[in-house]
This record gives structure tokens, C-alpha cells and sequence, in this order.
């Protein structure tokens, strides 16, 4: 039997965390020790950093600066360290974002986790997919060598590999730790109600709501919405609504100068996190407008990927911190 290695881009771990600040040591040694390893002998997860633009939260990119995320589980939700005031540090806790909108501590900090992990503690938790793969317990004969092999003990590995780093006594402390719930998940629940009522209210989706009006769904449900997508990138613009595919609006002209005025908007609120090239946004019953940015992927217009001219001249008029420059841009210096 083969099986899959874990996928761990340890590469890519700096670019969770804010500019100027370093993924912990701990963190890199553990993607090496990761690495190459079977899939699910340790937990069902991709190790990469991603930005908090991916996590399924509303408005995930303006919290930048407040996660540093480093597991991608199989439902779609993330794992990574919470910085409560927007700076890293010993004391920022893990904390998952589920993929249904829940939240939760999932211990008070990067060796915390990963006791954990080497303790089996996720096993019958809402975040089982940090648990062992259980595949081979549905096999009705015992495993073969070569899947005892491949799977070892490896909690028992990481447990020793843990207990050499941060010593035994510290290791079966932070195995009995409870991690403290009281905070976290009700700040996530605040942020997502006042970021919705934000764009609720918000005077440039407004208007474009009332320009949309004849799009509005006619379903009587209140979770019905019609979804568009738009991109701008440089001069170029394009917009359509999702409607048995992407389809084209006889409104899209005039909503775009709206729509770049909301762009320079947002980017004189963040001045780091530069222009967004695409925004997708669902239109409600009343007129209101939930939008999701994308600041990092290159968006298609007219079927074919935007020319890296046209963004590279965004990125020179609103420049970004290097980690914060998407891979296909390249080196916005070389931009002729």
C-alpha cells in the first residue's frame, strides 16, 4: 500500500504572518519534521501559510495582521495563531476557523498545539480532522506491515520530537491545559455582525444596490441573493452576474466608476494592502450587498487571465510590503 505524504510548503509559512515579522522556530521545525511524513498520521491538514483574506469570514483581509494562518483542513476550515492586538507573540493562542462560520481556542499556543496533536485530544472534538485518520480502522483485517510502518506511532514521534524541544514536565503541563473560550469566539461573532452591517449601510453599495434593483432575487427566502463578480485591473473592467453561468448586465457600465471609487476607498483605509483586483458580491431581497475582495488573485477578464502590465501599474500607484505581492506579479521593479 503507498501512501500520500503530507503536503507542507514551509516556503510559504512567512507569508502568514505581518511584514517584518518571522514564522517561529518552532513552527518551521515542526513543517521539517511534517515533511514527508503519511497523510493523516498526525491530523488530516495541508501545512502552508495562507492570509486571513482565505479564512470564511466576512472581510477576512482587513484582519491581516490579526492571524497567522498554517493548516488547511479537508471541510475547508483554517488553523493558525491569533494575535489579539495585531502583533505575534509567545502568548498568541491557535484558534480554528470553521468553515461554517464557528470559532474556537484551540490551545493557548503553538507548543500547546502541538502537544495536542501528539495527545490524540482532538479525537471526539467539532475539529476531529486534527485527530489521526481513522481509514484503516474501517479495514475488516488487521494492517499489513507496510501501513504499520508507514503510520508508526507517529502522536508517540511527535510527542518525543516535542518533549526534546520544550522538555517532558512542560509538555504534560500544556497536555492537561484548558484553553480559555471566553474571548475569542465572541469577538469573531461581533466582527462578522458589524462588518455586515457596515457594508449594509455602506453609501457606495447602496447605490449600487438601488442601480442593481431589477436584479434583486424574487425568491421568498431571506437567504436568496443574486452574486455578481467584477474585476478591475489597470484601465480594464469587467462585470457579470452569475446566472446559469457568468453572464453580462446592461448595468455593469454603470456601476463601474462605483466600484473604483469603493476600491480607492478601501485602499486609503489600508494603504498596505494596496487594490483589489476582483470582488464578488451577493445582492439580497432589500437591496443590500455582502462583497468578498480578492487582493492576490489574478482575475480574468474577457476569458483570459488580466495582462501583468495593466496590475503591475496598480501595484507601482499602490505599492504593498514585498510578502504582501502576489507570486504571479513578479517583481514590480522589473515593471517596464
Amino acid at each position: 500500500m503507498t501512501f500520500d505524504p503530507y503536503i507542507v510548503r514551509r516556503e510559504s509559512l512567512p507569508l502568514a504572518f505581518p511584514p517584518g515579522i518571522e514564522p517561529p522556530a518552532l513552527l518551521c521545525d515542526f513543517a521539517d519534521w511534517l515533511d514527508g511524513r503519511p497523510w493523516g498520521s498526525v491530523g488530516c491538514y495541508r501545512l502552508q501559510g495562507m492570509l486571513s483574506d482565505e479564512a470564511p469570514i466576512v472581510d477576512g483581509s482587513a484582519l491581516r495582521r490579526d492571524f497567522s494562518l498554517f493548516l488547511y483542513l479537508p471541510d475547508g476550515s483554517l488553523v493558525g495563531l491569533w494575535h489579539p492586538d495585531g502583533m505575534p507573540s509567545v502568548g498568541s493562542p491557535v484558534v480554528g476557523l470553521g468553515s461554517e462560520g464557528d470559532a474556537a481556542v484551540l490551545a493557548g499556543s503553538l507548543d500547546g498545539f502541538l502537544v495536542k496533536l501528539s495527545r490524540n485530544a482532538f479525537t471526539d472534538s467539532a475539529w476531529s480532522d486534527l485527530a489521526p485518520s481513522d481509514e484503516d480502522e474501517e479495514c475488516e483485517d488487521e494492517p499489513d506491515a507496510e501501513t504499520a510502518m508507514a503510520h508508526g506511532d507517529a502522536p508517540g514521534d511527535l510527542a518525543a520530537w516535542l518533549s526534546q524541544r520544550i522538555g517532558p514536565e512542560r509538555l504534560n503541563a500544556l497536555a492537561d491545559e484548558e484553553p480559555d473560550q471566553s474571548v475569542f469566539p465572541a469577538r469573531m461573532e461581533a466582527w462578522m455582525h458589524q462588518r455586515e452591517a457596515y457594508w449594509a449601510e455602506h453609501p457606495i453599495l447602496r447605490e449600487i444596490g438601488q442601480i442593481l434593483a431589477a436584479h434583486r432575487p424574487s425568491g421568498k427566502n431571506p437567504w436568496d441573493r443574486t452574486r455578481f463578480r467584477a474585476a478591475i485591473v489597470g484601465t480594464l473592467y469587467e462585470a457579470q452576474v452569475y446566472r446559469a453561468g457568468r453572464q453580462s448586465f446592461p448595468e455593469a457600465p454603470a456601476i463601474e466608476p462605483l466600484l473604483r471609487a469603493l476600491r480607492e476607498a478601501q485602499r486609503a483605509d489600508d494603504v498596505d494592502l494596496g487594490l483589489w483586483f476582483e470582488v464578488e458580491f451577493a445582492l439580497d431581497r432589500e437591496g443590500c450587498i455582502l462583497p468578498r475582495f480578492d487582493y492576490q488573485g489574478r482575475p480574468a477578464i474577457g476569458g483570459v487571465p488580466a495582462p501583468i502590465e495593466e496590475a503591475r501599474a496598480d501595484l507601482r500607484r499602490a505599492p504593498r510590503p514585498a510578502r504582501w505581492v502576489p507570486d504571479w506579479l513578479g517583481d514590480p521593479a522589473q515593471a517596464g
